[in-house]
């Protein structure tokens, strides 16, 4: 499974490389926003309780999921 900077470096790697088509900017942008989302859900985590550490965990896999998903379709 990929995570979130697997993600980050592939999408440098094209933007890198070359010119990014409105579809590989759009899943940048998407993909920026996951990741913000992502941190402050790791950040909030360590101050709960366990059992709600879980939903948290269970988030972040679902957002990490759709995104790659997501890539799949990217290239």
């Amino acid at each position: 499974m990929n995570t979130l900077n697997d993600c980050f470096r592939g999408m440098f790697i094209m933007v890198w490389g070359g010119s990014l088509n409105s579809k590989g900017s759009d899943y940048l942008k998407l993909l920026h926003e996951a990741d913000k989302a992502v941190s402050f859900l790791e950040k909030i985590k360590e101050r709960l309780k366990s059992e709600d550490k879980n939903y948290i965990r269970k988030t972040i896999d679902i957002i990490t999921e759709y995104i790659n998903k997501i890539s799949e379709g990217v290239e």
